[in-house]
Formats: structure tokens, sequence, C-alpha cells
């Protein structure tokens, strides 16, 4: 289990560090190492830290008065000075060393500040990616153990478990995912749900054979092994098969202290329990008897979440038919029972004692303040002298608001009305428009009629002069340029834009194409023959085909 990236730092000298895992696992060492530092030549920050990893060892020592008092010191700057993702880790120690002392509710309640303090931390998404990864892995941890002490008091630790690996997921450790996934399907298995354990641990059971960590990967077997033999699904045949594809050599070589490795260290007696169970299904009670027999040789203690072995012992020596030691065992499962019972109830009794201290501390502090209730009297009139003064003030104010507030709603109703005024002006004018636009199209109607007729019949001397005069002039040109810019959502203004360098005649000749004349309409009005017309817009076209114009896609299509 990852433990908080909560560290102190020699500042001169060979840079030591201690972290909360030298703490917990050396705590001799972490002392000497943290008392030959030097406090006063720390930041604050740096010497915050210093106290808790320095009270986590000395609680880890044995010495938990001298533990708390840096704990307390190291807290209370921390909840004063801290970020969000600071006191998530300063907590996480925190509940560590009382979890150290036996003090389990005051520990699940620092697990689950620092919970609450580093998913915040998280929320604000305000940290560097260095920082919310530490976060992140803080986490993760914190949830996974909490979800440890709930299964190992007896409560629900499905929840903290969930959690842990939903933080596990976002934190990208698939390993970390992997253990509380296995821890989560446990619990679902206590609380009988046998069917739901099944479903959580089957990703692990897909991925068994590719975990590095053989022996998780066996333990993976097996609790899907017992998963299957408590939902009833398999029969014999199929737990006794699976039975044997658990590979015994790694369970019992694999290294799971910093001792020896031992065949009968408690970590490796789940195998055991599993064949009993197996075995008792199978009604091979000798078999069963053997291996619950084993398993509950090599504990030495025992806590909620085993001690039900005792009521698996009992029943198999009840189906073999000795009743006086199943009665013997049963009478072992009251007898832990009672004492773990004993236990949360001693912690009970200590945690009322704490608080009632706590409240004679407290009713004696109230009592030696009693003396200064005359200066509390004081000190409320003069409150109260400055109370009224600020509300005299503040009435003032919100008159003067009230007057601003007034004379904005007249200028509000102002620009109303002349802004109504102004919308009615411009409908009148997009009227006056509609009209103009009327207009000028029966112009150009006209005079592409006439261009059509002289194309036809235009041998008539009178007939072409009248044409010349009435069509052909440079104002009505003019005038068509502009249709043809007005029409063509300033299709002809953007031609001479994008495109500069052109004559006079070929923007002329591009607008009447633009505007849809003919080639022999356009023919008549520029006084070119109709070759030249299809020659010369070729030639605009290719010049646009070739350009970098931003709309030349859109100009294209007025020469296709």
């Amino acid at each position: 289990m990852a433990l908080a990236a909560v560290g102190c730092t020699a500042r001169e000298g060979t840079g030591v560090s201690v972290d909360g895992f030298l703490a917990v696992e050396h705590p001799d060492s972490a002392r000497r190492l943290l008392r030959a530092m030097n406090p006063e030549r720390m930041s604050r920050n740096d010497r915050a830290r210093w106290s808790l990893i320095l009270g986590l060892a000395e609680v880890s020592s044995g010495d938990t008065l001298a533990g708390k008092k840096f704990l307390d010191r190291g807290m209370r700057y921390y909840d004063r000075h801290g970020s969000d993702s600071e006191r998530a880790a300063a907590w996480y120690t925190y509940a560590q060393a009382h979890v150290k002392t036996g003090n389990l509710e005051e520990g699940i309640r620092g697990y689950t500040q620092s919970a609450i303090l580093a998913e915040k931390a998280l929320a604000a998404k305000r940290l560097d990616d260095s920082l919310r990864r530490r976060t992140e892995t803080l986490l993760v941890a914190v949830y996974h153990t909490l979800g440890l002490l709930y299964f190992e008091q007896g409560y629900d630790a499905v929840e903290p478990f969930a959690k842990a690996v939903e933080a596990a997921r976002a934190n990208g450790n698939t390993e970390q995912e992997g253990y509380s996934r296995f821890m989560l399907a446990s619990s679902y298995c206590a609380n009988g749900d046998y069917e739901q354990a099944v479903k959580t641990l089957e990703p692990l059971v897909e991925a068994a054979d590719t975990i590095p960590f053989r022996y998780f990967a066996q333990q993976i077997r097996l609790q899907n092994l017992v998963f299957h033999a408590y939902l009833g699904d398999w029969t014999p045949e199929q737990l006794l098969a699976a039975r044997d594809s658990i590979d015994l050599d790694v369970i019992r070589k694999a290294p799971l202290s910093y001792g020896t490795a031992a065949s009968e260290d408690t970590g490796r007696s789940f195998y055991n329990v599993a064949s009993a169970i197996i075995f008792q299904q199978d009604r091979q009670l000798d078999s069963a008897r053997y291996y619950i027999e084993q398993s509950l040789d090599c504990r030495d203690t025992f806590h909620q979440g085993d001690v039900g072995l005792f009521d698996l012992a009992a029943e198999i020596y009840h189906d073999r038919g000795d009743d006086s030691r199943a009665y013997d065992y049963m009478r072992q499962y009251v007898s832990v029972k009672d004492s773990l019972f004993e236990v949360q109830r001693g912690a009970q009794v200590a945690e009322l004692e704490r608080r009632y201290r706590t409240a004679n501390e407290v009713a004696l502090r109230e009592a030696s303040l009693r003396y200064r209730a005359w200066i509390t009297a004081l000190a409320a009139v003069l409150v109260v002298t400055a109370a009224g003064w600020a509300v005299v003030s503040y009435r003032r104010k919100l008159r003067r608001r009230d007057e601003q507030l007034s004379e904005s709603l007249a200028l509000v109703d102002s620009y109303r009305e002349s802004h109504d005024s102004l919308t009615s002006r411009l409908d009148a004018s997009d009227a006056r428009e509609a009209a103009v636009k009327r207009l000028l199209e029966g112009r150009v109607a006209a005079v592409r009629d006439i261009a059509a007729t002289y194309y036809t019949f235009g041998e008539g001397e009178r007939l072409t002069a009248k044409m010349r005069e009435l069509a052909l002039s440079p104002a009505v040109l003019a005038d068509v340029v502009g249709m043809a810019d007005l029409y063509s959502d300033r299709a002809v203004t953007r031609l001479c834009e994008q495109l500069p360098g052109w004559t006079a005649r070929n923007y002329d000749f591009a607008a009447l194409v633009i505007a849809g004349f003919s080639p022999q309409e356009i023919c008549v009005m520029l006084g070119m023959s109709l070759n030249g017309v299809y020659t010369l817009k070729s030639k605009l076209k290719r010049r646009i085909a070739e350009s970098g114009a931003a709309d030349r896609e859109r100009l294209l299509a007025f020469f296709n």
C-alpha cells in the first residue's frame, strides 16, 4: 500500500530524507535522523512536516505522549496555512499515528478528513501535474486503508473500496486498482452478495495470467473459487478442478514480508481455507478437517474478517459426527467474538473518557473566564453602538443608491424611446430600399430587352443610334455594374478588392457576367464580337482560378 508522499529533508549536509514509511517501519532510525535535524533552520512548511513525521515516529516507537505533541503542532500549522492537498497529506499522517496507538475512531476520522480534502483539491483543478499525481495517489491510499479498517472491524467496507477502485482508475494505477478491486469483491462476499462479488472479481480473474505478482494471481483464483463455492453455481467437480489449477509452489515461496518466506505465514492460509470449504461441499470431510486445522494453527490473532473460521470448523466436525469438537469450536467462536467486542467496547469507553475529560477542561476554561464578564458587557455596548452607526450609514447609502437607480431607470426609458424611433426609421428606410430595387430591376430588364433587340435587328442605323443612346451610354453601364454588385451580395466589390490590377473594361465585363447577361448581350453592351466575349470570359475565369482570392470559388461560380 502506497504511503503519503510527506517527508522532511535536511537543508544542509548530506540531504537525508525521512518519510512516513521509514517512520512506521523503522521508527528508532527515523527518530535519530529527525532529531539530528535543526528545525530552526527550516522554513515553516518544512518544520510542520518535520513535526508530523517525528510525531509518527515517536508513536510508532511507543512514546505516545511525545508523538501526539508533535502531531498536534504540525496539524495546527496545516489547518491554518496549508493548501487542501497539503492538509490531506497531513491528515493521512495524523490518522496513521492514531491507528498505531489503537485509537481507531480518531484514525478513521483522520482518513475521512484526508479523503475529503484530497477530493476538494482535485476538484479545484488548480494543481500542477506532479502535485495532482501525488494527491491522486494519496486518495487511493486513503480509501484503501479506510476499507481495510472497516473490513477488519466487521463494518460494511464496500463504499471505501469502491471509491479506492475509482480513484486508482483515475490515477492510472492498474496495480493498485487490482488490489482494491480484490478487497471490494471480498467486501461483497462478507455482505453475502456473492453474485456481485463474482462480477467484481471477474476482470482480475481474466487478467490473472498477466499479473506479474504471481502470488496475487493465485489469491485471485482462490478468491474466485470461494465465491463460486458460496454462490453454488459450480459443481464440486468444477471446484476441485479449479483448485488443482492453483500453483501451490508460488503460494508457499512468495516473499510476503521483510523476513524469510515461510509456508506457515498467516497470509498463505487462504489456500487452506478455500480447500476446507471445497472439501466440505464435496463431503470429503477428512480433507476439510485437515485444511481448516492447518488454517487455524497458523493464526495467533483474529479479527472480524477471519473469526468465521471457527464457525466453519464447527460445521465440518458436526458433519463428521464429532459434536464435541464442533461444540468446542463454537465456544472458541463465541469467545473470540466476545473478545473482539470487548476490544471495540474498550475503545469506545476510552473515547468516552477522552470526551469527558475534554468537556471538563472546557468547563474549567469557562469558569476562569467568568470574571471577565464586565469587559464582555462593555465590549457588547461598544459593538451595539458601532452597529447602530453602521446601520444609519448603510441606510443613507441605500437612499443614495435608490436615487441613482431612479436616474438610471429614467435613462433606460429614454434609451428605449430612442431605440423605438430608430427602429421605425430603419423600417421606413428598408421599405424605400425595396422600392428602389424594384425600379432598378425594371430598368435592367428594359436594358436587357433593348440589347437583345439590337443583337437581332441591329442593321438599321436609326435603331443603332437609339440603342447606343439608351443602353450603351457610360451612365447606364455604371448603373448596371452597381446593380450587379447590389444583387450579388457585393461580389463585384469583392472582385475589385481581391483581384487588383485589372483594367476598367475587365471589371465592367466581369460585372455584366455576375449580373447574368448572356454573351450576346455583353457583346452589344461593350461593343465586342461574340468570339471576343467568349475569349475574355475564359481569360478572366482562368485568372480568378489561378489567384489566391478568399472568395475564389464563389466568383468562379458566376463564370461557369
